[in-house]
């Protein structure tokens, strides 16, 4: 496994020459199972160096000094051969599997409420891509046009097997194993970004309780004191935890300012609502304009103006 250090990864990008650095937003690996098991076992295939590759990134970025990590999303994804129901399940449980190797290699006692668990079961997006991508693939048209009226994921697969056998072949070998991955996105906010947007009175000794938590990045603990408030920490809290959805129902009703309309342009875009999300980041550098700069230095603002 890779030495922790304070290193930003090579492949970061570099904003200015004051070297302020965005997140890495999605790492993709490739593991290998055995056929019906979930079990993590790093001497299969490639295992090893893929498992090392994520336990040194995410060493690098928990010990780093620019950014907090606020959450890592695991999300695990199938090849379409097999059972929908099977693939489900199987990428469901090689996800947790994944997330308690990690847990039980890193030792640090905060991984665990950062990691959140996504599967997707059988990836027919990413599939169509690289059909779409492929140059070897003769009958790649019309598998497209049964992928885009597919109605039954199983009879679909079935027949592209069965009507293009060649095809099929070469798929299998080549483009399958590229569908069974684990796709990790690190949300990171650079130091200070949340703590001074956390509000800092304190109505009652409770309250004041779950801002502490708040700081600490206990985010678990403080939810549960904060979430019967229903106000900005409330979110701050739900959004460092990945919530992303709820956050921005609680952010709805609130008296409009700059920071509720900026945490709101950083829930939708989570949420993939780029055009609500720079209209609230627009809202709030109208509010104040110190919002603008803000959102240079915050990964997830700035990916709305790629």
């Amino acid at each position: 496994m890779q030495q922790a250090t304070n290193t930003i990864p090579n492949n970061w990008i570099c904003l200015n020459e004051d070297s302020i650095f965005f997140k890495l937003l999605n790492d993709r690996n490739f593991l290998n199972f055995k056929v019906g098991s979930a079990a993590v076992i790093d001497t299969l295939g490639n295992n090893r160096g893929q498992l090392e590759k994520i336990e040194g990134l995410m060493t690098n970025l928990l010990h780093q000094n620019e950014f907090y990590v606020d959450s890592i999303t695991l999300t695990a994804t199938a090849s379409p051969d097999g059972s929908v129901k099977l693939n489900e399940r199987m990428s469901k449980e090689r996800a947790y599997s994944l997330r308690d190797y990690l847990i039980s290699k890193l030792k640090n006692k905060g991984v665990s409420e950062l990691i959140n668990v996504r599967w997707i079961g059988e990836d027919w997006e990413e599939f169509s891509r690289l059909l779409k991508k492929s140059t070897e693939i003769r009958n790649k048209e019309k598998m497209l046009e049964m992928i885009a009226g597919m109605k039954d994921k199983d009879a679909t697969e079935l027949e592209i097997k069965s009507k293009f056998p060649q095809d099929y072949k070469y798929i299998l070998a080549n483009i399958y194993p590229k569908l069974r991955a684990v796709d990790f996105k690190y949300s990171l906010r650079r130091v200070g970004m949340v703590q001074d947007t956390i509000m800092t009175t304190v109505p009652d000794t409770t309250y004041a309780r779950g801002v502490e938590l708040l700081n600490e990045r206990k985010y678990v603990e403080a939810l549960e004191v904060l979430d019967t408030y229903k106000d900005r920490n409330t979110a701050i809290a739900l959004l460092s935890l990945g919530y992303d959805k709820t956050a921005l129902e609680v952010l709805a009703p609130l008296p409009t300012t700059a920071v509720t309309e900026y945490l709101k342009a950083i829930a939708c875009s989570r949420l993939e609502r780029k055009t609500e999300a720079l209209k609230y980041f627009h809202k709030a550098c109208l509010l104040d304009e110190n919002m603008r700069y803000r959102g240079e230095l915050d990964p997830e603002i700035a990916e709305l103006f790629k």
